[in-house]
């Protein structure tokens, strides 16, 4: 993820100067402050919007009839079952062949030869082979699939060949084997471990690989920073912040700090439809509860890409 050092306490300050040197850090819980910043992180960071540095790139190597894969999000110390995957330091398939308890540390390296063994723990991991892909990602915080894709032979060049397959909410189990063209995160276990779901079940083993968008870490400190969001970006959270700050404090002056909140948003956000844009500018008017008003400047803004 890109550098952010701009913390939580830094756009406190920043907002006080507009505000009166209100108090926003109220009691231990520090209200309405660590509200009014999660909120605004997981705005900017969620779902429609994607953004490079919040991207990540994970995968597995499918198994001939095998249609969950739950990739681990590697943790000392813990018990997982056979089946589990994760994506090496080196872009390989690794696979548990032997249940048991991870040890106080993450291998390094696994064993880089296909077919063969690491011992993590009690765990055996089996090497199953590359994915074929740079940038992969040992650690994730998953979210949601931007694209999937898998790899096969082309039967007129016999050489290897990515193909897009579809995203899916959810997909039920398939006996038919064959090459996937469906993928689903299909299941959260506490422990932030997806499941994911291939239909139809592989007839051989195929490189699949996910693009993802991450979730931020809730904030829980005022010395946090606004991390993924680079300190480049800090318009569009310092924006935001004040919008709520006054929000809450009945100001008359929300009404400009939010345009400038959602102008900055939408105009540095790249990839949306327009439906994606109206249906959130319609969830954000539920938060907040307040109408938003100069909705075709605010499109403006968009497609101007304005930095205000």
């Amino acid at each position: 993820m890109a550098a952010s050092s701009i913390t939580i306490l830094d756009t406190i300050y920043w907002a006080k100067r507009f505000i009166f040197l209100r108090n926003l850090a109220s009691g231990n819980n520090n209200e309405p402050a660590l509200t009014n910043a999660n909120t605004i992180l997981q705005t900017i960071v969620g779902a429609p919007f994607a953004w490079r540095w919040n991207r990540a790139v994970i995968g597995f190597v499918a198994v001939q009839g095998q249609q969950d894969y739950t990739i681990f999000n590697w943790q000392q110390t813990t018990a997982i079952g056979i089946g589990y995957v994760l994506v090496d330091t080196n872009g390989f398939s690794q696979q548990v062949t032997t249940a048991g308890v991870t040890g106080a540390t993450i291998p390094t390296p696994f064993n880089i030869t296909p077919g063969q063994n690491t011992t993590d723990g009690s765990v055996i991991w089996t090497n199953m082979g590359a994915i074929g892909v740079g940038n992969t990602s040992t650690i994730y915080n998953f979210d949601w699939i931007e694209t999937a894709s898998v790899q096969a032979y082309d039967a007129n060049t016999c050489l290897p060949t990515w193909k897009e397959i579809s995203v899916k909410m959810n997909l039920a189990l398939d006996s038919a084997q064959s090459r996937p063209h469906d993928v689903s995160a299909q299941y959260e276990d506490a422990n932030g471990n997806i499941t994911f779901r291939l239909m139809p079940a592989p007839d051989k083993a195929y490189p699949v690989v996910l693009s993802i968008q991450q979730k931020p870490t809730t904030i829980t400190s005022l010395n946090q920073t606004w991390g993924p969001i680079p300190d480049e970006y800090s318009r569009l959270y310092n924006w935001g912040f004040l919008a709520l700050s006054y929000l809450y404090a009945d100001d008359a002056r929300f009404t400009a700090a939010n345009q400038k909140f959602i102008a900055s948003l939408l105009s540095t956000s790249q990839g949306l439809t327009q439906s994606e844009r109206n249906i959130w500018l319609n969830n954000w008017q539920a938060i907040t509860g307040v109408p938003i008003e100069n909705a075709s400047r605010t499109q403006q803004g968009f497609q101007g890409r304005s930095n205000l």
